[in-house]
């Protein structure tokens, strides 16, 4: 009996540990997915934060912050929070997304060269202020 439930609880928390581990959403969707999503959360950060920014160069302050810049125009902990709401209103599979998450470099580093790429050479999806 004791057997069964040091057992019972042994599995317990187990199960307890798995449930709380988190993936992040970045690594877990298609690659063209995810460089979809942080244009267009990129982008649209940058619009509802009021980041000036040239005509064809939205999604560029999400790389300016992953690179280290930083300037008064751009806090990048700022648009790393609004990047996390877009996910959370739009329900485009990243959802869950976090802070972490969002700046998290290694993750980046695996990106940076086909976003940068991608962000010159797609548009966003910029949605309007009724659609934020």
């Amino acid at each position: 009996m004791k057997s069964l439930l040091k057992i019972s609880a042994g599995l317990l928390g187990v199960l307890t540990l798995c449930a709380c581990h988190h993936k992040n959403p970045l690594t877990t969707h298609t690659r063209q997915d995810t460089l979809r999503f942080l244009l267009n959360a990129s982008a649209n950060a940058e619009k509802r934060l009021h980041i000036p920014i040239q005509k064809d160069s939205y999604g560029y302050a999400y790389l300016e912050c992953m690179d280290g810049k930083n300037s008064p125009e751009l806090s990048c902990n700022t648009l790393y929070q609004e990047m996390v709401s877009f996910a959370k209103e739009q329900r485009t599979g990243f959802e869950h997304l976090s802070v972490k998450d969002v700046s998290d470099s290694s993750v980046f580093a695996s990106l940076a060269e086909d976003y940068a790429e991608y962000a010159a050479t797609h548009e966003p999806h910029l949605l309007s202020e009724n659609q934020s």
